[in-house]
């Protein structure tokens, strides 16, 4: 493959590996000159907050070009993320899927995986790891991890259009969200399914939201969340919405108090769920919604919400290259925090180990691949 790149192309090659074996070295000397690099937080921060810090998990040998897109934690010394390399001419690459096990990488077979294409998405819990990609320009592959390579799974019929598959993992088990085939063909609809036993099972809440479900996440068995928007025919515009699953049914809480998407979910312990939307974060306190102190970082679409160990909300911004850094940020104690990196960054996922760990997936300036961790 390397014999095959051009003189631009290597020179890009040449210029990932170097970045990438300066990073450690750039963290070092960031080290003994200010001890940690601290970036001013977005409004006041209280003395008591906890460090926003993240530091560098050195990536394994990728090819030009690659890009950890998706993250999901397993605990504190174990993760998968997911991509793609070797985005070179009209290529679009070849998929990536990692495992950071204690101190080192680990790859896997992809089982059934034909043509070039990525992985868009790697997911986790008790034990499954599932990963989709789009493979040959338009085919979805959908796998699963049997403990030593990852199997093909099939799809549910009618499945089709393969850019808006969504999938999540959790107490409540897996579940996909894809585009099927209408009743003409020249139609897609938004399905969701939920894998019970060794099949899908349709669920249909699905069909209520015109862009189906962007998010979901579940608390245990009996208590999911999921976020959204739908027309609201009652007042002809578009709401927010977020909805709740008991186990069987759906229940759809209030509005939010904005005509923009849910973008994504995070329920906590004692009740409390906070919903993203592209410019704000919301808390949902049992009875209303009150929208979370304004931040002046939030310049660009809220793409994900999650939790720390603490229950505070993570927030990954989806913000266009041109403006800048995009850094993790943290709402706790009523304001903004911006997490320090060892290198400047634009974080692309997150995902929480249960003990507590943060693992972050994103790129550098020149667009290097990065994975970084709490301490």
């Amino acid at each position: 493959m390397i014999g095959d790149l051009s003189s631009e192309h290597w020179h890009l090659f040449e210029l990932d590996r170097m970045m990438s074996g300066m990073r450690s070295f750039r963290v070092r000397l960031a080290a003994l000159a200010v001890g940690v690099v601290a970036l001013a937080p977005v409004s006041v921060v209280h003395a008591d907050a906890l460090p926003a810090e993240l530091k560098d998990v050195p990536l394994p040998f990728l090819w030009p070009r690659a890009g950890v897109y998706s993250v999901a934690a397993v605990s504190d010394d174990e993760a998968w993320v997911a991509g793609r390399q070797g985005q070179v001419g009209d290529s679009v690459g070849n998929p990536v899927v990692r495992r950071w096990v204690g101190s080192q990488w680990k790859e896997y077979p992809l089982n059934g995986w034909s043509g070039n294409g990525g992985i868009s998405e790697v997911v986790a819990y008790g034990g499954e790891v599932w990963v989709w990609g789009v493979q040959g320009g338009e085919e979805v592959y959908l796998a699963r991890f049997d403990g030593a390579a990852f199997q093909p799974i099939a799809l549910p019929a009618k499945a089709t259009y393969a850019y808006d598959t969504r999938l999540w993992a959790g107490p409540a088990g897996v579940w996909l969200q894809i585009d099927v085939r209408g009743p003409s063909d020249d139609r897609f609809l938004r399905a969701l399914y939920r894998r019970v036993g060794n099949v899908w099972q349709a669920d249909p809440v699905a069909s209520s939201l015109p862009e189906g479900m962007a998010d979901f996440q579940a608390r245990s068995a009996t208590e999911a969340w999921a976020g959204g928007c739908r027309y609201d025919a009652a007042v002809q515009r578009q709401e927010s919405v977020a909805l709740r699953w008991n186990g069987t049914a759906w229940t759809t809480l209030p509005p939010l108090p904005t005509e923009q998407c849910v973008t994504s979910v995070a329920p906590t312990a004692d009740g409390t769920v906070w919903a993203l939307t592209w410019n704000s974060l919301y808390r949902w306190n049992g009875q209303t919604w009150t929208a979370a102190a304004p931040a002046s970082a939030f310049d660009g679409y809220g793409k994900k919400v999650r939790l720390d160990g603490d229950g505070n909300p993570l927030v990954v911004l989806s913000r266009a290259f041109l403006y800048g850094p995009a850094p993790l940020l943290r709402y706790a104690d009523g304001a903004w925090q911006t997490f320090t990196t060892p290198i400047e960054a634009w974080a692309h996922d997150v995902s929480v180990a249960p003990s507590g760990r943060i693992w972050v997936t994103g790129n550098t300036r020149i667009n290097s691949p990065l994975v970084l961790t709490s301490p």
